[in-house]
C-alpha cells in the first residue's frame, strides 16, 4: 500500500491499528532512502479531524517536538506523521533482562529527559507513555512511538493526566523496590507525582533527578535493602552481633581457664562410702582395717 502526497510517497510496511476512526501504519518514505521509519497516524472521523487540527498545526511552530513531522489532509481524512522507534518497548526490556538498579535509574532519567526535551502537549505525550509506546534501546535511550489511541477525548487530557501515566511507568520501572518499600525516596516522589504537585515537565524532571542522586548514592554504599520495621529490626539486630560475637567468645574462653584453675588446684574427690578388703582369698592383710 501506498500513501501518496503532492510531494512524498509512503510505503506502509504493516497496520498498528486499524478501526473505524483511525489507522496507524508504519512508513517508509520512498523519496528518502536511509531516513529510518515513520508512523503515519490517519484520523476519518471529520469532527474529532476539526478539533485535532488546531493542536497538530500548532506543534509545527514547536521545534523541540522533533518526532513531529507534520500533517497533511488527503480524501477528507487527516494524516499526522512521527518518527518511529524499532527498540524493545520499556515492557519488553524489563521482561527479558534483569536490569540493574543503576541501569533503571538511568532510564527512568532519559524517560523524563526526553519529556522535557520534546515539550509535547499534554494529550500527545500522555499517548506517547502508554506501555506499549515507551521503548528502550540497547543504549539506554527512551524514545516514544506515537499509536493514538484515545484522541477521541484528548481535549480532557491535562498535565495531572501525564503525572498519574509516568508514575504508572515508574512503578512498573522500579516495581521490586517499591514491593520491597526499599525506596522511600521514590515512593515519597510518586506521591508527588499522583498528587499533580508538578506543573512542567522540567518539574517531573528535576523531582526525579533529586531521587536518582540519593538512590545512586545509597548503592554505593551496598544493595538498596528494604525499610520496614522487621527489616530494621533484623539490621540492628546483625549489626549487634557484631560486637556480641567477640564477648561471648571471650567469656567461654575465661570460663574455660576458670575450669582448667580449678580442677589442677582441687582435684575432684571420690564419691561414696570408702571398701576396705581384710583378706586376699584365705590370706589375711598386715595391717588392714578390721570392717
Amino acid at each position: 500500500m501506498i500513501v501518496r502526497t503532492l510531494e512524498r510517497r509512503f510505503a506502509v510496511l504493516r497496520v498498528l491499528c486499524s478501526n473505524k476512526n483511525r489507522e496507524i501504519y508504519v512508513c517508509r518514505d520512498l523519496e528518502e532512502e536511509g531516513a529510518g521509519l515513520y508512523t503515519l497516524a490517519r484520523f476519518r472521523d471529520p469532527a474529532l479531524n476539526c478539533q485535532l487540527l488546531p493542536l497538530l498545526a500548532r506543534q509545527q511552530d514547536n521545534p523541540a517536538f522533533e518526532d513531529y513531522l507534520g500533517l497533511f489532509t488527503q480524501d477528507g481524512d487527516l494524516y499526522a506523521r512521527f518518527r518511529y522507534s524499532e527498540a524493545p518497548t520499556l515492557a519488553q526490556r524489563l521482561e527479558r533482562e534483569d536490569l540493574s538498579l543503576r541501569e533503571r535509574l538511568e532510564i527512568g532519567g532519559n524517560l523524563l529527559e526526553r519529556m522535557a526535551l520534546l515539550n509535547m502537549p499534554a494529550p500527545l505525550q500522555f499517548e506517547a507513555l502508554q506501555q506499549g509506546n515507551v521503548t528502550v534501546d540497547a543504549a539506554l535511550q527512551v524514545r516514544f512511538n506515537y499509536v493514538l489511541g484515545s484522541m477521541t477525548t484528548f481535549f480532557n487530557v491535562n498535565m495531572g493526566f501525564v503525572c498519574l501515566q509516568t508514575s504508572e511507568l515508574l512503578q512498573t520501572l522500579f516495581a521490586p523496590e517499591l514491593a520491597a518499600q526499599a525506596v522511600p525516596e521514590l515512593e515519597a516522589y510518586l506521591r508527588q507525582l499522583k498528587g499533580g504537585s508538578f506543573k512542567t515537565y522540567l518539574e517531573i524532571y528535576g523531582g526525579y533527578d533529586q531521587v536518582r542522586k540519593k538512590l545512586l548514592q545509597r548503592s554505593l554504599d551496598g544493595p538498596v535493602e528494604p525499610a520496614t520495621r522487621p527489616f530494621r529490626l533484623w539490621e540492628r539486630i546483625k549489626r549487634l552481633s557484631r560486637f556480641v560475637r567477640p564477648v561471648l567468645a571471650g567469656l567461654v574462653l575465661v570460663a574455660a581457664l576458670c575450669y582448667l584453675v580449678y580442677t589442677l588446684l582441687l582435684p575432684p574427690q571420690p564419691k561414696g562410702t570408702p571398701v576396705f578388703f581384710n583378706y586376699i582369698g584365705t590370706v589375711e592383710i598386715q595391717g588392714a582395717e578390721k570392717s
